[in-house]
């Protein structure tokens, strides 16, 4: 599926940025890198390797779902994924084990605040679907892209935070990875080796999205979105294609235009027409279904590290 790149991924190019924690929205460009292992397996499987669920042209039995408010949409892999609250949690107490930190070192600063994307995970992972914001903002997302900028740090506590350069700042030593490896320390502490594969989750959503894409039954409904489309005086032959058009894209100087509302109002209308969003995400579920089944103990792992970081970000939060 062209998306810029010529993939779907999980991170949108249009809300991307650094200090977005959001992994789960729909968008396109860059592809996590590609790691050895279960996951890989997984993901080629998925594309229909050999000896796959899917091979043979093969798919899996799938419901249309019922989804009432896109904000409220779970998928199965979300269960090894933190809440928004979860995710706010452990930044917070990162934040304050990273000030303390420094405290100790005798320097003061402050850190900035963590930041959370202002979408649900799931909102825009098959495209924009609120016709409210579409009308508004077309396909942009100013809450993200023109917010202001964080401050930055001086080179003494950017040295301290990050470990890089000197070891040691006015006379004592920085903790090796700087405060920021010794508060990700503290957040994994007990937490047993070998580790598992952190990216698992992430990297099984991005192969879960790509081959649900590729399924008869959604290209079916592309076609239809499609044809929708062209009714309305647009020609796009996915929602892909609207979403990375490349006078929508997103930026802190982008001005939306009525030729991006517009597009993307009809986009919305015409996904609730052919019912599109319902029949991706119970498509898509059916495959992280047998991605869960296929991965299991990593997953399992993954969601036990989760589980340990919550907790001790809880106890150090608590700690004065």
């Amino acid at each position: 599926m062209n998306a810029g790149s010529g993939h779907l991924v999980t991170t949108d190019a249009r809300t991307r940025h650094s200090d977005d924690d959001s992994t789960k929205e729909w968008v396109m460009r860059r592809k996590p890198p590609v790691q050895s292992g279960a996951v890989l397996s997984l993901c080629l499987a998925l594309a229909g390797c050999t000896g796959s669920p899917t091979d043979g042209g093969k798919e899996p039995p799938a419901h249309v779902l019922n989804i009432r408010d896109i904000n409220a949409l779970t998928l199965p892999l979300d269960a090894y994924s933190p809440t928004r609250a979860q995710r706010r949690s452990i930044q917070v107490a990162k934040k304050a084990l990273m000030t303390r930190c420094l405290e100790g070192l005798g320097l003061k600063a402050d850190l900035p605040n963590p930041r959370n994307t202002p979408f649900q995970p799931n909102t825009r992972r098959y495209g924009i679907a609120e016709e409210a914001r579409a009308g508004t903002f077309g396909y942009s997302a100013p809450e993200i892209s023109k917010r202001p900028r964080q401050p930055g740090l001086s080179p003494e506590v950017e040295r301290a935070v990050f470990g890089k350069g000197s070891p040691t700042v006015r006379g004592k030593k920085i903790p090796d990875g700087g405060c920021e490896g010794k508060a990700d320390q503290m957040l994994g502490a007990g937490i047993p080796d070998p580790k598992p594969d952190l990216t698992a989750v992430g990297r099984l959503g991005v192969a879960t999205l790509e081959r649900s894409a590729r399924d008869s039954r959604v290209r079916a409904v592309f076609a239809k979105w499609s044809a929708c489309m062209k009714r309305s005086g647009f020609n796009y032959s996915t929602p892909v294609d609207a979403n990375s058009d490349r006078a929508f894209i997103d930026s802190r100087t982008h001005d939306v235009t009525k030729r991006e509302t517009a597009t993307a109002l009809a986009d919305v209308r015409c996904k609730k027409e052919t019912n599109l969003i319902n029949v991706w995400a119970g498509v898509e579920t059916a495959y992280q279904k047998i991605a869960i089944a296929q991965n299991k103990p990593v997953l399992t792992s993954v969601r036990k590290v989760l589980d340990t970081r919550i907790r001790n970000a809880a106890k150090a939060s608590d700690q004065p």
